[in-house]
Order: C-alpha cells, then structure tokens, then sequence
C-alpha cells in the first residue's frame, strides 16, 4: 500500500470513528479502523519518543463511545469508589502518561502514596488482590485526582448498584456487581484494538497491574523514551494474567486490520 492509498484508508477509518466504537456492532471493521488509528500513532511516538497522542486519542475514543448510543443506568457517582479499592489493570502507554502528569504536577506526597499503594499491595496477584482491598493512591477524599488521565479500565468501571459493589469490594461479601453489559463489550473491544496496535508496533502488548507499573514509572528518569526506544521500563512488573492477544477473537481482528 502506499503513502495516497494509506492516507485515504485512515481518512475512512477516522470517519468509521467519529463517535467512537458501537460495542453492540457486528461489524469489526470499526475495531479494525481502531488498530489502524493506533498503530500510525504508536510509529510516530516511537520515533519522536513521545507518548501523549495515541494515549490522548484512546482516551477521546473511549469516551465518545460512553456518550454515544442509549442512555445506560449506572449508580456510579461522585464521592463512589468502592471499585477505587481493587486490582486495576493499565497498558503501558496509559501508565506513562499518568506518571508523567504526576511528575508534571511537582507532588512528592503523591509519587509516595504510590509507593506506599504499591508496597501495600505487592504481594498480592490478580486472583487473590480483590481479597485486600486498598484505596488507588490517586484517591484523595473518595475522588479521583486524576479523573481526565485514569485508565481505559477505570473509564469503563460501572455499576448499576452501588450496594453491591461496596458489598464485594469493601465487605468482601462475595455479592454480584451488576455491570452493563454495553461497558463490558466496549472495553472488550477497545481492548483488542490497543493490543493490536501495540503488537503490530512491536510493542509490549500487555496490561499490568498499575500500582506496580505506576511506580517503576516513577523511578525511572525518562521512563517514556526509554520504553519508546525499546527498554523493558516494567520488566517484573505484575501482569494481568488475560493475554487478549491470544485469543481467536484478537487474532481474526488482528488479520483484518493489518492482512
């Protein structure tokens, strides 16, 4: 393909995503046009050893998304963090654009609340973590400090019962968290298009558990261009044991994305 026929196809990919992905779609061409998207994103940030535009447009897509469509109940709202308290799982493009707003914000009492978070909650893996609950070291009087940064994860955590959610997650009554079924599908689907992209940009692909990542991120001087120019910035770094890359579904929208 080359460089008119590339620029036309992300013409109509853009126009595919003008109001993000439609979880209840059939059609993967969206998902695939997300890939894409990312992908050119991803070349020119390892190039130019900056993070913030493919992480920006994920975000922005992730979001038009959550407005577009039927209105969905939630009981999620302001001063509700009972899901603040739980694992939480982040790619690394997100991670590094989180810790450099934190660096860029000049707090010391926030880089050491991740610590303390981290040193809390490191022995704990993925399938036992939810039995330890811990407050996200951005919590600061049950909001969230960092609300236009957070992670896709925590852009898509929902409920339409609050009560349950603080039963599982804060009482550990092992209660059923009624999640919308149209959050889950678009976080499924943006999911496989960042993993996509990510792979397809030769990448690490993986999502960590962000405690952990957020705070090698921290302690390393220029963990963005580092990890642009190919250094393993969150080697050892707890994993989210689901590799979405694995799985048919991915590898079927991996060959319609990129051949």
């Amino acid at each position: 393909m080359n460089r008119a026929e590339r620029k036309r196809r992300a013409k109509e990919d853009e126009k595919l995503l003008q109001a993000g992905i439609d979880p209840e779609t059939r059609d993967a061409e969206p998902t695939a046009a997300m890939a894409r998207q990312l992908h050119a994103l991803f070349a020119t940030a390892r190039r130019e050893r900056f993070i913030d535009p493919p992480v920006k447009y994920f975000h922005a897509k992730l979001e038009a998304t959550l407005k577009a469509g039927s209105p969905v109940a939630v009981a999620c709202a302001k001063g509700c963090s009972h899901c603040c308290h739980a694992w939480v799982s982040a790619t690394a493009p997100e991670v590094l654009y989180l810790a450099k707003r934190i660096r860029k914000a000049g707090s010391a009492a926030a880089v050491e609340r991740v610590r303390a978070a981290y040193l809390a909650t490191r022995d704990y893996d993925f399938g036992v973590r939810h039995l330890h609950p811990h407050p996200c070291p951005m919590l600061e009087i049950d909001l969230c400090s960092v609300y236009d940064w957070r992670p896709a994860a925590c852009r898509f955590a929902s409920s339409a019962d609050a009560n349950a959610c603080f039963r599982a997650l804060r009482q550990l009554l092992g209660a059923t968290i009624p999640v919308p079924m149209r959050h889950m599908k678009a976080r499924g689907v943006y999911e496989i298009a960042m993993v996509i992209a990510l792979h397809q940009a030769e990448l690490p692909h993986r999502y960590y558990e962000l405690n952990d990542a957020l705070t090698r991120a921290l302690s390393h001087d220029d963990a963005e261009a580092a990890w642009l120019g190919g250094e393993d910035v969150f080697a050892g770094a707890r994993l989210d044991p689901n590799d979405a890359l694995a799985s048919q579904t991915t590898q079927l929208m991996y060959r319609q994305a990129f051949g």
